[in-house]
C-alpha cells in the first residue's frame, strides 16, 4: 500500500477505534513493520511501543552524550582559565617582590657605602651570602617547603626579600648584616623551587615555556624598572628611603602571593640533596654542568662588569650601562619560552651562549671600550633564557610528584655560579692581566655552555 494512504488525518469525530487503528498504521509504517491497516492487534502494538522507546532511548543518549560534552568542554574553559589567573597573580607577586627587594641588590654595596661607610667588600660579601646559602639551602629546600606547604613556603619566601632592606634601615653592623643575607638566601631557595613548581603544575604539556616565561618576565620587568625606581628614589628620598620602599614593595609582592588559590598536588616524601648526586647521571650532570658556568654571567656583571664599566666611563655611567642587562631580558624571557616549545631547548640555548660569547669576545679583542655597551644586552638575553630551559627541562623529565626534588637537585649549582663568580671576580681582574683577560676567560666558559647545550635532551 502507498504510504501517503497510511498517514491520513483523524479527526476530533472520529470513533475511539478509527483512531487507534490510525495510529498503529502510521507507528507500523514509521518502523518498516507490517503495512496492514487491521485494527489495533497485541503483536503491532507492541512493536511499535518497542521502536518507540528505543528512539526515546537513542535520543536521549545523544542528548546526555552532547550535553556531557559540552559540561567536559565548559569545566575544562574553567580550569584553563583559574590557571591562567593563578599564573599571573603569581607573576605580579614576583613582579612586586623584584621590584623591591629583588632590585635593592644592585644598591647593597652602594647603599652600605653611603649609609655606613663600609668597604665594598661588606657589599659583595652579603651578596655572595646570599647565593651560596642559597646553595646549601636548596639541598633541604623540600624540607622547609614540606613543613610549610607550599602556599605557606612562597608567602614567608617572598618576605625574606624584604628583611634585609628593612635591617638595613636600623644597623651596619656586619655580622648582623651577614646573617640577614643568609636568611635571604634561604627565603630564595624556597621560592624559586615552590614558584617555579607551582608554574609547572598550572601549565599543560608543551606548554611550559610559555608558562615558565610569564613567571620570569614579571620577575625581569620588575628588577628592571625597580633598579630605575630604586635610584630616582634614592635622590629623592635618600638611601634610607630608598631602602624603605624596597622593603614596602615587596610586602605587597607578599600580600599578592597571599591571594594564590591553595591548590593541593601529591609530592614525593622530601628528603636531604647530595650535591653530588646529580652528577651521576648524564642528563642531570649535563644540566647542573650548564647552570653552574652560565650562572657566572650574573655574577660578572654584579661584580666585574660593574667595576670594569666605572673604570672605562666613570662611576655615573655603571647604572645605563648594566640597564641593557635587565631591558634585554625581558622580552628574552617569554620570547624565549616560546622559542623552546617551538625549536626546542637546544638550539635556543646554544645561541643564546654564543651570543653572549661573542659579544665579550669582541668587547676583549677589539679594543674597543664602547663595545662593552653590548656585553649587558647578550648577558641579558642569555640569563633570561637558561632558567626558562632549566623549568622545561623539570617539566618535561618530572612529574608533579618529584618535581621540587628536581628542580632543587639542579638548580643549587646556578646559585654557586654566581656566589663563586662574584667572590672570584676581583682575583681574576687581577690575575689575567685586566677586563679583556677576565672578558675571554667567561666567553670561553659561555663557549663551553654552547656546547654542553648540544647534549641536553
Amino acid at each position: 500500500m502507498d504510504r501517503r494512504f497510511l498517514l491520513y488525518p483523524v479527526t476530533e469525530g472520529g470513533t475511539r477505534a478509527v483512531q487507534c487503528t490510525a495510529r498503529v498504521i502510521y507507528a507500523s509504517a514509521e518502523c518498516g513493520d507490517s503495512l496492514s491497516e487491521a485494527p489495533c492487534h497485541k503483536p503491532q502494538y507492541g512493536v511499535s511501543r518497542r521502536c518507540r522507546r528505543g528512539e526515546l532511548h537513542r535520543s536521549r543518549g545523544q542528548v546526555l552524550t552532547v550535553n556531557g560534552d559540552k559540561a567536559a568542554g565548559a569545566v575544562a574553559a574553567r580550569a584553563r582559565a583559574g590557571a591562567s589567573r593563578a599564573l599571573w597573580l603569581l607573576s605580579g607577586s614576583f613582579f612586586l617582590v623584584f621590584l623591591g627587594g629583588g632590585a635593592f641588590q644592585q644598591f647593597v654595596g652602594p647603599y652600605l657605602r653611603a649609609t655606613y661607610h663600609l668597604s665594598a667588600g661588606a657589599g659583595a660579601l652579603a651578596l655572595a651570602t646570599v647565593y651560596l646559602v642559597a646553595f646549601t639551602c636548596l639541598m633541604f629546600a623540600t624540607y622547609s617547603i614540606a613543613l610549610l606547604g607550599e602556599y605557606g613556603a612562597l608567602a614567608l619566601a617572598s618576605l625574606t626579600y624584604g628583611l634585609f632592606a628593612a635591617v638595613a634601615l636600623v644597623t651596619g653592623n656586619v655580622v648582623a648584616l651577614v646573617l640577614v643575607a643568609a636568611v635571604w638566601g634561604w627565603g630564595a631557595s624556597v621560592l624559586w623551587t615552590a614558584g617555579t613548581t607551582f608554574v609547572l603544575d598550572l601549565a599543560e604539556a608543551g606548554a611550559y615555556g610559555r608558562a615558565a616565561g610569564t613567571l620570569y618576565t614579571g620577575v625581569y620587568v620588575g628588577q628592571a624598572l625597580g633598579v630605575v625606581l630604586l635610584g630616582m628614589l634614592t635622590g629623592l628620598l635618600g638611601p634610607r628611603g630608598m631602602a624603605a620602599c624596597a622593603a614596602g614593595l615587596t610586602l605587597l609582592g607578599t600580600a599578592a602571593a597571599l591571594c594564590l588559590p591553595r591548590r593541593r598536588h601529591a609530592r614525593a616524601r622530601p628528603r636531604l640533596l647530595n650535591p653530588l648526586a646529580v652528577l651521576a647521571s648524564p642528563a642531570t650532570r649535563t644540566a647542573a654542568l650548564i647552570l653552574l658556568l652560565s650562572s657566572s654571567g650574573f655574577g660578572l656583571l654584579l661584580g666585574v662588569f660593574g667595576q670594569v664599566v666605572s673604570a672605562v666611563y666613570g662611576l655615573a655611567a655603571v647604572g645605563w650601562a648594566t640597564a641593557g642587562f635587565y631591558a634585554a631580558r625581558i622580552p628574552a624571557g617569554s620570547g624565549g619560552g616560546r622559542l623552546i616549545d617551538r625549536l626546542g631547548r637546544r638550539p635556543v640555548l646554544r645561541t643564546a651562549f654564543l651570543a653572549a660569547a661573542g659579544a665579550l669576545l669582541l668587547a676583549a679583542w677589539l679594543h674597543q671600550p664602547a663595545l662593552l655597551a653590548l656585553c649587558a644586552p647578550a648577558l641579558g638575553v642569555q640569563a633570561a633564557v637558561v632558567p626558562v630551559g632549566l623549568a622545561t627541562w623539570v617539566g618535561d623529565r618530572a612529574g608533579a610528584a618529584d618535581r621540587p626534588h628536581t628542580y632543587a637537585a639542579v638548580n643549587l649549582w646556578s646559585n654557586m655560579g654566581t656566589g663563586l663568580a662574584l667572590l672570584g671576580g676581583p682575583a681574576l681582574l687581577s690575575g689575567l692581566g685586566g677586563w679583556r683577560g677576565s672578558f675571554t676567560f667567561f666567553a670561553v666558559i659561555f663557549l663551553t655552555c654552547a656546547a654542553l647545550a648540544s647534549r641536553l635532551d
